[in-house]
């Protein structure tokens, strides 16, 4: 009788050490989370960091198991649980820096394009040249224009001077 009592002891303290798994079908994922354009980097941070958070959990728990005994797969197996772990995290790092560069690019190209319209003004001008084509013509190319009336502009009111 104690055989079975101690049996039974050592299957209930298997079971209570054992991993919960739980099984999932495709269509509960579906129904979970549909994957699209707008949420697809939310989806791959949740379900990366959900990855990195197990992996770190599997290595925790594996750890005292391997480092207690001596076998070559155990051990292994735990090194490339721990690389993995190392890597999603590598990986998720510089998407998140990849990330803080872009909103730090697209702030500096705001920042850039504020600042030339600023400085891109041009000054109000209040002197108006009224003119022929002609007289523009001869002015820019040197040439003594004909002589014609000009219109002054004094305190508001037009005042036409013969030179």
């Amino acid at each position: 009788m104690s055989d079975t009592n101690e049996i039974d002891s050592i299957i209930e303290e298997l079971k209570q050490d054992a991993i919960p798994t739980t099984k999932t079908t495709n269509k509960e994922i579906e129904l979970k989370e549909k994957v699209n354009d707008e949420n697809v980097g939310d989806y791959i941070y949740k379900k990366s960091s959900e990855l990195v958070e197990s992996t770190l959990g599997a290595v925790q728990s594996l750890k005292d198991n391997v480092l207690t005994g001596s076998d070559p797969k155990e051990i292994a197996a735990l090194s490339q649980l721990i690389n993995a772990a190392t890597k999603a995290l590598d990986q998720l790092n510089k998407i998140n820096l990849q990330n803080k560069q872009a909103k730090n690019n697209v702030e500096l190209k705001k920042m850039e394009i504020e600042s030339s319209l600023k400085n891109n003004k041009l000054p109000q001008t209040t002197n108006v040249l009224i003119a022929t084509r002609d007289e523009i013509m001869s002015q820019l190319f040197d040439k003594t224009p004909k002589k014609s009336n000009n219109i002054d502009l004094i305190e508001g009111e037009f005042e036409k001077s013969e030179e």
